[in-house]
């Protein structure tokens, strides 16, 4: 289980709507709205699927991106702390500019 808080960047005029929409899907939990234009999230699920959520959140009417402010995936390590899953981090962080890792 991954646990990723998420701040969705959206227009001011559908912001609520946003809002609603999110806090209708079963793997997220909302806390409001911030500045008039953010909707504070948490989301739990399996991190095999993270990147199909937010795909899911993004093609929402009124969203404009996302922001990760947190994520952990602890809970998936075995007993030696290696990380149990599909996902591969070695790859994802490959694709990030700047990041080079062996």
């Amino acid at each position: 289980m991954a646990i990723i808080g998420l701040l969705v960047h959206a227009l001011k005029e559908e912001v609520t709507a946003v809002e609603k929409k999110v806090s209708q899907m079963e793997e997220m939990t909302t806390y409001g709205i911030h500045e008039d234009q953010y909707v504070v999230v948490v989301c739990e699920t399996v991190s095999d699927h993270i990147e199909m959520v937010m795909d899911k959140i993004k093609q929402l009417d009124g969203v404009l991106t996302l922001y990760t402010t947190y994520l952990t995936i602890e809970d998936e390590m075995d007993d030696s702390g290696n990380i149990e899953t599909n996902l591969s981090l070695r790859k994802l962080m490959k694709k990030k500019p700047g990041i080079d890792i062996q």
